[in-house]
């Protein structure tokens, strides 16, 4: 029970160290203004903090729930460090731009290639069987073995594209580069995510 709770706080620190990075750099004239974004980011702080708990307990009712639970705590970390990284991300912007003014296309690509970094990562912890995967939401009785060789396929590319594209988008701000650079992770997530999922259905 002592390591639950010590998990449980592990995970809401680090959805919540955004705020504590807001209260740090406080700004009440800014923050008022973009009171929407603060509000944005705490929404979906308690949605993806309750949907992976349930997803977590689901797995805990199977019969390999010892070693589904230890990948379903790798994977909670991994999408809170995301969605973490993505407040921080946000609260840096409205602190640091004037209002009105567009988010760098920049700041974008960090995101969806640290997107791209997190979903690598979480597709190399997921079992087939897990609630995680989805597999009894889309269809029945489907073969681990494929399935395993897709998976593998997409966390690689999902894992090495977000890391180049992270330092691609930190590294270079000229807008051409910045739009080119933003095609191709959109490419990658449409091929990782939407072909893969047709292929999935189609070969159930």
């Amino acid at each position: 029970m002592k390591r639950k709770v010590l998990f449980e706080m592990l995970i809401i620190g680090i959805v919540l160290a955004p705020f504590i990075y807001l209260l740090i750099s406080w700004n009440p004239d800014v923050i008022a203004v973009q009171s929407r974004s603060v509000l944005l980011y705490a929404i979906s702080a308690v949605f993806f903090y309750f949907l992976p708990l349930v997803m977590q307990y689901l797995d805990s009712q199977k019969p390999n729930a010892d070693f589904l639970i230890r990948s379903d705590k790798r994977i909670r970390i991994i999408w809170s460090s995301y969605l973490s990284a993505l407040g921080f991300i946000l609260f840096y912007y409205i602190l640091h731009y004037s209002e009105g003014e567009s988010i760098p296309p920049r700041y974008l690509g960090v995101a969806l290639s640290l997107f791209l970094f997190a979903s690598g990562n979480f597709q190399s912890n997921l079992h087939p069987s897990s609630a995680f995967a989805g597999n009894n939401w889309f269809s029945k009785g489907f073969q681990e073995k494929s399935y395993r060789q897709l998976q593998r396929f997409s966390a690689r590319l999902f894992f090495w594209v977000g890391i180049a594209g992270t330092i691609f988008f930190l590294c270079f701000t000229e807008s051409r580069l910045v739009s080119w650079g933003l095609i191709f992770i959109g490419a990658v997530i449409f091929y990782g995510i939407i072909i893969r999922l047709i292929r999935n259905v189609v070969a159930k």
